[in-house]
């Protein structure tokens, strides 16, 4: 199935999005944050690493989905692969932030089913969005 370049980005920009509200709901929840402020704050956050994905992942998701709709390979498995590829360098730069170092050991963080959990989401949201807009599309002209 061929998608347009348009329907590419905004699936890409739409994708974190789900798990960003979640992960800002689960915070604002489990840490009993309930005022105006600590809301803020939150969603402060939450919308700077959303500005990081937009810097460092959808330039690359953009060429690895590109590349793949051109030779009819944009389905639901490479956009996973290509998630789990592009979240090494996003995972390394977000524990460098917190930490102030490199882990020597990076690849352990496949390990935990969480971080695999939260570079699949975006992936399948993508996919998601990517369905929906093609629909979309498809609908208005018939």
């Amino acid at each position: 199935m061929k998608y347009s370049n348009k329907n590419i980005v905004k699936a890409l920009l739409l994708a974190p999005l789900p798990l960003l509200f979640f992960t800002a709901v689960l915070f604002i929840i489990m840490n009993k944050e309930y005022s105006l402020y600590s809301i803020f704050v939150v969603l402060v956050g939450h919308g700077l690493v959303y500005l990081v994905y937009c810097i460092l992942t959808v330039p690359f998701n953009f060429t690895f989905s590109f590349l793949l709709n051109r030779y009819n390979s944009l389905n639901l498995l490479t956009i996973c692969i290509a998630s789990l590829i592009i979240a090494i360098p996003f995972f390394i730069l977000l524990g460098w932030g917190h930490t102030g170092k490199i882990s020597e050991e990076w690849w352990k963080m496949y390990t935990n089913i969480w971080t695999i959990f939260m570079a699949v989401f975006p992936g399948l949201c993508y996919w998601l969005f990517l369905i929906s807009l093609k629909d979309k599309k498809s609908k208005n002209i018939g």
